[in-house]
């Protein structure tokens, strides 16, 4: 592993520089200036279908996708020499168990999946297909920025916007920011980069029906320039993104932090790592901070007050226990979704029953990046018992320079990313 010595600070001040432009930027905008709307509510004019074209139909105005896999893909008189830098508004409703989503920088091709350019995510309740769980929610960057909980809703109208200026992407849903993606000079041939080139409509599956209203654009000047740099975040975050190609959700759903809910989505922007804000059942009310936020939210409890919890409240609940009395009180009281060993209990000889009873009442297990528990032997005991896992300790950045246990433990457990639980998936 490369030395990490002054990272932490080069991260600091990157946090410092990188203040996400305000959603007002784009948002408050007047359809003037340059805005030119692609669907003209009639026909298919301007754009091209691939394979399986009867996919695609024009339905009261709407592009509308029902049907096997097919891309539409946009050649009409706005493309000129591409779009490389610009402003985007599209108006999308998908139906129950619907997958597509809206490429960019990309180019025509007959058949398959683009091969070129980046795509927006537009999924709120697809699963996936097969063998493969689809975990990443509307308003991600695929593959690069995953928002891994669902912020919209199928059967509404939901409004994606994006503007993409030289390295930088910035994505909205509905007014709230999900993704502000400042591109590193070098990353891993596997992931994406910006380049230029034309926008396509996914149609994803056969279980996929979506609409789409109405795609307006407006050109960038090529050569605008984002006055940000990417932040230097070390090695942990190269085996994060190596990680996240293999579809594992780092998400920290018990934090252990003083940030404010605005500085954990700036640390999501910045990392890419998932995270939540977790308040105890008396400061619930708390959580209404994130509500505006792309972030989960938990609450925690203990085996005294687990029972004041109200799990309507939250995402998830998550059971911090001290030695095996409060632990057996959390994991057979039908209240909490993970379950945080304090107290190293999982290293005596009742581990067996204990994750016995976390599986049968399906509580995930937490694995904490800081204080390195449980130990590989018990995570290894709980993956073959059939047991899910979280995250702990992944913010603030400073636990990843010093810390990379969780990466050792999907390693040496041989988890995958099925092994992970995700709250409300």
């Amino acid at each position: 592993m490369r030395k990490l010595t002054g990272l932490l600070s080069l991260f600091a001040l990157s946090i410092l520089a990188f203040k996400p432009a305000d959603y007002k930027t784009v948002a408050n905008l007047a359809y003037d200036d340059g805005w030119v709307e692609l669907i003209n509510g009639k026909d298919f004019t301007g754009w091209k279908a691939t394979e399986n074209t009867s996919t695609w139909s024009v339905t009261d105005g709407l592009f509308q996708a029902d049907g096997k896999v097919s891309h539409l893909f946009y050649e009409g008189e706005h493309l000129k020499d591409g779009f490389k830098n610009f402003e985007l508004e599209v108006q999308v409703k998908t139906f129950k168990l619907a997958n597509t989503g809206v490429y960019f920088h990309t180019r025509y091709q007959e058949k398959g999946w683009p091969n070129s350019g980046m795509e927006i995510q537009v999924n709120n309740t697809h699963i996936g297909e097969g063998d493969y769980i689809e975990l990443k929610k509307t308003a991600s960057l695929y593959g690069v920025r995953n928002v891994y909980k669902a912020f919209g809703r199928d059967g509404e109208w939901m409004t994606v916007k994006a503007r993409v200026e030289s390295n930088r992407v910035q994505i909205w849903l509905n007014g709230m920011k999900t993704v502000d993606y400042l591109q590193p000079e070098k990353t891993f041939s596997a992931v994406k980069r910006l380049g230029k080139g034309t926008f396509a409509l996914q149609g994803h599956d056969s279980l996929s029906k979506m609409q789409f209203k109405s795609f307006r654009v407006r050109r960038l000047p090529d050569d605008a320039r984002s006055s940000l740099a990417a932040p230097v975040l070390g090695a942990w975050h190269d085996s994060l993104v190596v990680l996240q190609g293999r579809q594992f959700a780092f998400i920290d759903l018990n934090p252990k932090t003083t940030l404010s809910a605005k500085e954990l989505a700036d640390y999501f922007y910045t990392t890419g790592i998932n995270v939540s804000l977790v308040r105890n059942p008396a400061s619930a009310k708390e959580l209404a901070a994130a509500k505006s936020l792309p972030l989960f939210t938990g609450i925690k409890v203990n085996a005294t007050n687990q029972a004041t919890a109200q799990s309507s409240a939250a995402d998830y609940i998550v059971g911090e226990s001290t030695d095996l009395k409060t632990a057996q009180a959390l994991l057979g009281g039908n209240k909490i979704n993970i379950w945080s060993d304090k107290g190293r209990t999982l290293n005596n000889r009742m581990a067996a029953e204990l994750l016995d009873l976390a599986k049968q009442n399906n509580i995930a297990i937490e694995i904490d990046n800081v204080s390195h528990s449980p130990s590989l032997e018990i995570i290894k005991m709980a993956k073959a018992k059939g047991c899910k896992f979280t995250f702990a300790g992944l913010v603030p950045a400073s636990n990843m320079q010093k810390s990379m246990y969780v990466m050792e433990a999907i390693k040496e457990a041989d988890l995958t990313y099925k092994d992970l639980y995700i709250p409300k998936w």
